[in-house]
């Protein structure tokens, strides 16, 4: 049997992982809870800027620990939800990086940053987590604040989304997508 296909015959992975990024306040939140019935993870305690009408039947769960975003993922019946909206992804990687470090405190120093290892535990971490989404067969978006950086005369913008572990977090995502508005 040949292992040669033609393109309709090809086997695709429907299920999206994205980043949506950009300033506070441009409907980032609002875009990721359009996506087919999310369940909305609050790691910032923002969900209160989120207009009221945009959480009419979306469930969140406010989130204090990565243990308890893993609790959620291991215990609950999740199988109303079609995509986890992950609200900001900046602050489930810090979240991650503490319980990296105290799993194992050699993983971090003594100012509660990651070590070089640290770092690649929680690229690790952080894409086993996006497996275990595709696993469960579920859209995943990231939402995240947007960095400025000066690079000569020109401005860019990047996710404020895993710090110089950017690069290598982001090959996971099928989508990454800057939101700006311009008036109204």
């Amino acid at each position: 049997m040949s292992l040669i296909r033609k393109a309709e015959e090809l086997n695709f992975n429907a299920k999206i992982k994205a980043l949506i990024y950009g300033q506070a306040g441009m409907g980032k939140t609002t875009l990721g809870l359009s996506a087919p019935k999310p369940l909305l993870f609050d790691f910032d305690g923002g969900v209160h800027r989120v207009n009221f009408a945009h959480l009419q039947g979306v469930d969140t769960v406010q989130i204090s620990t990565y243990q308890d975003f893993l609790d959620v993922l291991n215990t609950e019946n999740l199988s109303a939800y079609e995509t986890f909206v992950i609200d900001t992804g900046g602050k489930a990687l810090d979240y991650m990086a503490e319980y990296i470090i105290k799993k194992n405190p050699k993983m971090g120093r003594a100012n509660g940053t990651l070590t070089l290892q640290g770092y690649g535990e929680r690229k690790a971490e952080f894409t086993a987590l996006v497996k275990k989404t595709a696993m469960m067969n579920k859209h995943i978006i990231f939402i995240a604040h947007r960095e400025t950086k000066q690079e000569g005369d020109d401005m860019r913008y990047i996710p404020l989304f895993g710090g110089s572990n950017y690069d290598s977090l982001v090959t996971e995502m099928d989508l990454v997508g800057y939101l700006e508005m311009n008036g109204r």
